[in-house]
Formats: C-alpha cells, sequence, structure tokens
C-alpha cells in the first residue's frame, strides 16, 4: 500500500483530478494558489469536503510567531482574533453562491466571489471573514448586539464584530466559533454554533454536578441556548493533553467513573449500535472518496470492528450492566487540569452508551498524540486514567475497550485530510491499519 504514501500536494492533486464536478477543489487545498487569490499569505487550517458537492475551508492569515496546529486551537504566541481567520468555499455547479454573496452584502458583509485562472471561468470562490460565515452569521451578530453583556463581557466596540480582546480559541466554519473574553471577573470561553443549544444544558451540568463530576457551571439564558451560545469560566493551566502528572490523570480517571455511574436516561436519540452503524458507514464513504486504493482496507477493519462491538454487547447485557452516561467524546483534550484538579467539559454528544466507548475513546486519542509528537506530549496516559477509574468502582471490559479504540481511530483516520497533515493519504491508512489490529 505504499502507493498511497504521497507528499501533501500530489495527494490533493489526485483528489482534484477525480472530483470533476468541483473544479475549483485543488486551489482550496493550496495554501499558495489560496493565497494568490485572495490576495494576503493565508494557511489553510480546516476543510470540509462533500465529494462532488462542495469544499468549504478555514483559513489564518499568517504572522510571524508560533500560530495554530493542524486541528488544534492556537498556541502560545501572538493571540489570534476572529479578524485573523477566513473561509472559502466552493459548490458544484455554484449552487447557492451567488444568493448567499448578495445577501450578505444587503447585510453589511464582506462576502467576495473570485474566480480562479483556469478553463472553467464559470467556476467560483466564495471567501468571507468569520463573520461572514452563513450558518454562524446570525447567532455572532446577536452575541455582540446582547449575548457579550448578558455573559458579563460588556458590549462590543469598535468597527469589527468581536470585542478588540477577543481570542479564537477554534474556529470550524458552519459549525462552531470558540472564543476566549474577558470580563470583570475573570475569562469567560463562549460557544457560537450553527444549531440552537438545549435549554436543559444547564439542567443537565446541575445533575451531573450533583452526583460527583467535575463539570464547570454554564454560564448564559435561554435567549443565550436559542442562539447556540453557551458559555464557562475560564479555568485551570491548560488541559490534559500536556500534564504529566500522575495524579491528574487518576483524577480525570475518577471523574469519568463518577460520570459512568449515573444511570442512563434513554432519550429519543438513536441507540448505540446505530450510531456505529453510521460512523463506520460514512468513515468508509469518505475513504473510498479520498483514496480510492484504501477502500478495501477500510472495508475490512470496518467489518472486523462491527463484528467485535457486536460480541461485546451480548456479554454485557448477560452480565446485567446497563448502559450509562457517556461522554461521547471523550480525550484529553476533553478534561481541564489546575493542578491537580481536573474538571471535564464539551459535552455536546453525551449519551447513553457502553462505559468502555469513552474509555477506547481516550485510549485511541492517547496512542494518536504520540504518532504525532506533540511538544511536550507526555508517555502513554491510559494506564494512569484506568488507576483512578478503577479505584474509583469503575468497571469495564479490556477486549471491549478495545474494539472502542478501534472505532475511534477508524473513524478518525480522515481527520489527517481535514486537518492538512504533510502525507495524509499515508496517515490514513496507519490508522486504518492500527484500528484493525485492535481487534483481530
Amino acid at each position: 500500500m505504499t502507493a498511497v504514501r504521497l507528499p501533501l500536494r500530489d495527494a490533493d492533486h489526485a483528489l482534484a483530478g477525480r472530483d470533476l464536478a468541483l473544479p475549483c477543489l485543488a486551489v482550496l487545498l493550496d495554501d499558495e494558489r489560496l493565497s494568490e487569490l485572495v490576495g494576503e499569505a493565508v494557511r489553510i487550517t480546516r476543510v470540509r469536503y462533500k465529494p462532488a458537492t462542495s469544499a468549504l475551508v478555514a483559513f489564518l492569515r499568517t504572522r510571524e510567531g508560533p500560530q495554530e496546529g493542524p486541528g488544534e486551537g492556537p498556541r502560545q504566541g501572538p493571540e489570534i482574533g476572529a479578524q485573523d481567520y477566513g473561509w472559502a468555499l466552493t459548490t458544484a455547479g455554484n449552487v447557492k453562491v451567488h444568493g448567499r454573496a448578495e445577501s450578505s452584502d444587503k447585510h453589511g458583509g464582506g462576502v467576495v466571489l473570485l474566480t480562479p485562472a483556469g478553463p472553467d471561468l464559470d467556476a467560483v470562490i466564495a471567501v468571507g471573514r468569520v463573520e461572514d460565515d452563513w450558518a454562524l452569521r446570525k447567532n455572532i451578530r446577536w452575541l455582540r448586539a446582547s449575548g457579550l453583556e448578558r455573559l458579563g463581557a460588556g458590549q462590543s466596540s469598535g468597527p469589527g464584530l468581536f470585542r478588540g480582546a477577543s481570542r479564537v480559541l477554534r474556529y470550524k466554519p458552519e459549525r462552531r466559533l470558540v472564543l476566549l473574553e474577558h470580563t470583570a471577573t475573570g475569562p469567560i470561553v463562549i460557544k457560537t454554533a450553527a444549531l440552537a443549544a438545549a435549554e436543559t444544558v444547564g439542567r443537565s451540568h446541575e445533575r451531573l454536578r450533583q452526583q460527583g463530576v467535575p463539570v464547570l457551571p454554564v454560564l448564559g439564558d435561554a435567549g443565550c441556548f436559542r442562539h447556540g451560545i453557551t458559555a464557562s469560566a475560564g479555568w485551570g493551566d491548560g488541559d490534559l493533553t500536556a500534564s504529566a502528572d500522575p495524579e491528574a490523570l487518576r483524577r480525570a480517571g475518577s471523574a469519568l467513573a463518577r460520570l459512568h455511574g449515573i444511570p442512563a436516561e434513554p432519550g429519543p436519540g438513536p441507540s448505540p449500535e446505530t450510531l456505529v452503524e453510521r460512523q463506520l458507514t460514512a468513515t468508509c464513504g469518505m475513504v473510498t472518496a479520498l483514496a480510492p486504493a484504501l477502500e478495501g482496507p477500510a472495508a475490512q477493519a470496518a467489518e472486523r470492528i462491527r463484528q467485535a462491538l457486536r460480541a461485546r454487547q451480548p456479554a454485557g447485557a448477560r452480565t446485567g450492566r446497563p448502559l450509562v452516561q457517556v461522554h461521547g467524546d471523550f480525550s484529553a483534550d476533553q478534561v481541564l487540569v489546575s493542578g491537580t484538579e481536573v474538571r471535564l467539559i464539551d459535552f455536546d454528544r453525551a449519551h447513553h452508551g457502553a462505559p468502555e466507548a469513552d474509555l477506547g475513546s481516550f485510549a485511541a486519542v492517547d496512542e494518536m498524540s504520540q504518532w504525532r509528537g506533540q511538544p511536550g506530549a507526555p508517555g502513554p496516559q491510559t494506564a494512569r486514567l484506568l488507576e483512578g477509574y478503577v479505584q474509583s468502582g469503575g468497571e469495564f471490559d479490556p477486549a471491549a475497550v478495545d474494539g472502542w479504540a478501534a472505532l475511534r481511530m477508524f473513524a478518525s483516520c480522515v481527520e489527517p485530510f481535514r486537518d492538512r497533515t504533510p502525507d495524509w493519504a499515508g496517515a490514513m491508512l496507519g490508522r486504518i491499519d492500527r484500528a484493525e489490529e485492535l481487534v483481530r
């Protein structure tokens, strides 16, 4: 399978050459070509790609000093504000692009339509600022007009949509914007999502707190929730990703055990089995689109994972262990740390499921972090987390943990492409192979 180990540009060109419905795709996957088109130096930080339909990228205007790494929030260095980010979009047949640009212009937005040099002169790329994001702009405008003051940050000032002190922690186009703001009582983290937040989010966090799960209080009111806005006080010295403190890891395991000690409250959402099947199917489809040579290995890995999880589910049922409250996206970056104290965050994907799902997710991300060689990353953290988990009464099936780790590993195989990782095709193959190893 060494044939898929292509340099970034070669793999991107091969993909663009296959997707003839998106003649501008090659531009949106190339820092230099996009920089030339928009007239300033930019670096692509995130890609959302729908084969034969659309490609949407977030980019960061480059400056001197440390900047954002692939798939991460800004690191130490120059403060990165909303004005430093932008997005670019192309769609098959320019569907809705012209109408959205006209709508942006009517509301004082800054969306422009650009035509790259090339044989297909009808194809265009829409380029805009964060505040022009079509899925987020209404909620962002409400945040400026009303939300900041309700959250204690004061009204925004100046011509821009954001306060001068605002710092972007994360931006995913048409999904969410996470800001660090400052108030008289300290910093707050504000998440603005495209969809409304459930008004039960505050009550859910209070229930977790009452059950002994260390979480941060949710700030905001019903108006904030209706506009997709949730917030919490800034807390701690960072997340568990860069912590080598064994006690902090054990406390994180203990916190997770408390979470799993809460009986599930099944709602109208899909079953765990349905969620697994959706992940496997969606991942296989995207792998085939991105790297056709990996279609076979992906399908084989998916089937092994499917069978492994099915084999463990009846065993769990026979033990009489009920489904529990799970985080749904558990990893070291979902645990804030202050000394040895911890707080669990980001329960957007919380649902009822098997406790091994969270443990396997943590183990998979822990292993992948070592592959990336993150600066300052400690050694494998999972063993210490499991120590704290067991010490606090948590129980798990090791084989089931491997199965869920394989699922997380497999589902994340498309992330190297989305995060613009060099040799993303080779990185995809590495994750697929490792996922299959875990369930052999």
